[in-house]
């Protein structure tokens, strides 16, 4: 790849990344709970976000690292899905295979906030990366939901149960959203507290994204 190819494939990093996400977003709810499908949707969500990162960082360390914890999680996913061993080692599994998610998910959107932060000038690709981070984190918080509900499955009021992963992304993001279906509520103290968490980051955040665009603009 020539170089003038290179730097516009790096400028535009955030718009696969976006389309990724979208992508993942729309074709989860009908895959992510057969255990081929949920492998596939791991690996190229985690996979994207690693792609993303080592264009910010060009380090080798952050790579592996990342990597590594890609590794780790769909080892963790994969064994969950193992028909043959006891509930309570699936769920476990499936237990650490999300933790290692969200500290993924938050070493991640913290590389990518950083440079939406140090960037000087309002790109498109400025603006998709921000688009990014707000995707990242409807599935933090539908990660974090999903550890609640392995430990309490009265968590939540749903009008069907049990609940699926597609379930709770899709609760992640009408909280994040702030439109509130009602179809499933927090119903643990903790669900709420994390639910009235995600609603206020769901506000705070476009409203000082948006800031710091007008920001840039006004400098610019």
């Amino acid at each position: 790849m020539r170089l003038p190819e290179l730097i516009r494939a790096v400028e535009n990093k955030y718009n696969r990344f976006l389309t990724f996400l979208i992508v993942i977003y729309l074709f989860s709810p009908f895959l992510e709970d057969r255990s081929i499908g949920s492998a596939i949707i791991f690996l190229l969500f985690l996979g994207s976000v690693i792609i993303v990162v080592y264009q910010i960082q060009h380090s080798k360390r952050t790579l592996k690292l990342h990597v590594g914890l890609v590794v780790l999680a769909l080892s963790f996913r994969i064994l969950s899905f193992v028909p043959s061993i006891p509930i309570i080692f699936s769920r476990t599994f499936d237990v650490f295979s999300t933790l290692i998610l969200l500290a993924f998910l938050m070493l991640s959107s913290y590389l990518i906030q950083w440079e939406l932060t140090i960037t000087e000038q309002v790109t498109a690709d400025l603006v998709k990366g921000g688009i990014c981070i707000y995707f990242l984190i409807g599935f933090f918080w539908a990660a974090l939901y999903g550890i609640v509900y392995s430990f309490d499955p009265n968590a939540f009021n749903a009008a069907s149960v049990p609940l699926t992963r597609a379930d709770l992304t899709h609760f992640s993001f009408t909280t994040l959203t702030t439109v509130g279906y009602g179809d499933i509520s927090p119903a643990s103290e903790i669900a709420r507290v994390l639910a009235n968490l995600e609603g206020m980051v769901g506000v705070m955040y476009p409203a000082v994204f948006i800031a710091r665009l007008v920001s840039l603009h006004s400098k610019g």
